[in-house]
């Protein structure tokens, strides 16, 4: 497996927007070329001022060998922003990923892909109908998005499997290990059958809560449209949901939540005018009425 250094060494330089991390890609040609850049190159590569270093060039090039290391003895692939096999509809987005971390398939860009999100804390009818729309999406040829986290994620990435379904699952830690320890098999059974672990972060970095809002931007970013099934007013689910919004994907409420214990989230989404819905065949009908 061919794998850039470089594009490692930018993607863990802090700060940096993605269209700088490309300008340095475009600039140079080795780590060792970015190790003795001065604050003043940096500048004119980068069009603002700096100054001074915002990294420590040697513990960059420490931690680009430990990962580098790791992918080379695993069954990671790196995807980086240009490659081919990068998922197409995250280039789309306002703040894409540099680089991705991949197991598992490749990712399907000529089908449509769901996103299924909710509470850790669900309530079991919310379970009952997030697995139902898992085995709904698979049915009909598509893709299910989800975090796998325990909860609504997890139920729906059953459904699916269930179906022998397609899953992306994003997850917020590095791709080496899978957190909760509890979705370990869920995660085997989506390899299993074609589908994909991914993740921005490096392996070796520990599920942080910092990292997960970051990682919702991925989840809706993947897909066509986000379905909150439950979530309370200061879930999770709710961040995805405004990514969505953000990144002119649609966004429905599973009418699941309208008199959950747990939906009080969901219902203020539905109170400022998300279509709520109970099937992915209401999603496609309402897709068609517009």
């Amino acid at each position: 497996m061919k794998l850039n250094i470089l594009e490692i060494y930018i993607s863990r330089i802090p700060g940096l927007s993605i269209k700088e991390r490309l300008a340095l890609l475009d600039s140079f040609d080795s780590c060792e070329d970015i190790y003795h850049c001065s604050a003043e190159d940096l500048t004119h590569i980068l069009n603002r001022k700096f100054n001074g270093l915002v990294f420590v060039p040697a513990g960059i090039q420490v931690e680009t060998e430990k990962i580098a290391k790791k992918i080379y003895n695993s069954d990671i692939e790196l995807l980086s922003f240009r490659s081919e096999k990068y998922p197409a509809a995250l280039r789309e987005i306002y703040d894409p990923p540099f680089v991705l971390y991949k197991k598992g398939g490749n990712i399907n860009n000529g089908i449509h892909s769901f996103a299924v999100v909710g509470t850790r804390q669900s309530t079991i009818m919310a379970n009952r109908a997030a697995y139902n729309l898992g085995i709904e999406i698979s049915d009909y040829g598509f893709c299910l998005v989800s975090g796998l986290a325990s909860g609504i994620d997890s139920a729906a990435h059953m459904g699916a499997v269930k179906r022998k379904g397609v899953c992306v699952a994003v997850l917020g830690n590095g791709i080496d290990f899978i957190y909760p320890r509890e979705s370990i098999g869920l995660s085997r059974n989506i390899l299993d059958l074609g589908g994909v672990l991914l993740s921005e972060y490096p392996p070796g970095t520990l599920p942080l809560g910092s990292n997960f809002p970051a990682r919702n931007r991925i989840i809706s970013g993947l897909c066509n449209a986000v379905v909150v099934v439950e979530a309370p007013e200061k879930s999770g689910a709710l961040i995805t949901s405004d990514f969505a919004l953000e990144q002119g994907r649609d966004v429905f409420i599973h009418g699941v939540s309208l008199n959950s214990r747990m939906g009080s989230g969901c219902r203020k989404i539905v109170s400022q005018g998300a279509d709520v819905i109970y099937s992915l065949y209401d999603m496609i009908a309402y897709k068609e009425a517009v």
